[in-house]
């Protein structure tokens, strides 16, 4: 069995240590359980900003590009993005408006890291069924953006490419 020691000197030991838990513990850094308010007053020539500029809905992009000719049987149309905003394609439509030559075609091109890059958004043969997608495409700050229409066997092209997404700023 284990025998307790009663005597003055152990119970001054114990309280000294139970003493010195209790001011260790008091040395940790408390957390509060409630809030204070805080008031920042700034002049209504520079008020606090509050909005997340990379939000995707605060800065919604959309366009329509009309590649066409009366005269050749491909065409271009472009746009370029501005400085410090990289466009997010998140959808986009395709049609095309003359057949003439029997079939066509619609490609959309981006630059996005440096490397261009086509995507063929439409190829049929005698029908002008649109074509919706969605998708994830990128162009990066400054590239321009093309759409391409082309038309077999033909002298003239058209058709078009709806493009929407958002813009993200780029340092």
């Amino acid at each position: 069995m284990f025998a307790i020691n009663r005597s003055p000197r152990c119970a001054v030991q114990c309280l000294a240590i139970v003493c010195g838990l209790f001011v260790a513990a008091a040395a940790l850094p408390a957390w509060a359980l409630g809030s204070t308010p805080v008031t920042v007053v700034n002049p209504t020539a520079s008020p606090v900003p509050t909005t997340d500029v990379n939000e995707p809905a605060l800065q919604p992009f959309q366009a329509t590009l009309f590649p066409h000719s009366s005269t050749n049987n491909e065409a271009t149309d472009t746009f370029t993005l501005p400085a410090g905003k990289r466009l997010v394609i998140e959808y986009y439509s395709s049609q095309p408006q003359d057949l003439s030559g029997g079939a066509a075609g619609m490609v959309l091109t981006t630059t996005a890291g440096g490397t261009f890059v086509q995507y063929i958004v439409y190829v049929n043969a005698n029908t002008t069924n649109q074509v919706n997608q969605t998708a994830r495409i990128y162009a990066d700050p400054g590239t321009t953006v093309e759409a391409f229409a082309f038309n077999a066997n033909a002298s003239s092209c058209a058709g078009f490419v709806t493009v929407s997404g958002h813009l993200v700023n780029v340092p």
